[in-house]
C-alpha cells in the first residue's frame, strides 16, 4: 500500500513541476511574439478573442494553421486577455 501512495504523491509532484513550467513558458512573450512569428513565417492572421488589450498583455490559447506558408495560408490565433486591458 505505501508503494501506491508513494507512486501517486511522485506521479503528482511531476505534475505539478510540468505545469509550472508550462506557465513559464507561457510568460515568456505575450500573444504578440506569437503573431509576428506567424507574421514572418508567411500566415494571413485571424486573431479571436478581445482585441482591445495590446497584445503584449494577452496569452495565445491555441493556434490553428490553414494551409503552408507562401501559398496564402491563414493562422487562426485563438487568445485570452487580463480583464481590465
Amino acid at each position: 500500500m505505501r508503494k501506491f501512495a508513494m507512486t501517486v504523491m511522485g506521479a503528482g509532484a511531476m505534475t505539478a513541476v510540468a505545469l509550472g513550467l508550462a506557465g513559464t513558458a507561457t510568460a515568456a512573450g505575450g500573444a504578440d511574439v506569437t503573431v509576428n512569428s506567424l507574421k514572418t513565417e508567411g500566415y494571413n492572421l485571424q486573431i479571436n478573442g478581445p482585441q482591445s488589450a495590446n497584445l503584449t498583455a494577452c496569452t495565445v490559447t491555441d493556434v490553428t494553421k490553414d494551409g503552408s506558408p507562401g501559398a496564402n495560408p491563414v493562422a487562426y490565433v485563438d487568445i485570452a486577455c487580463p480583464d481590465g486591458c
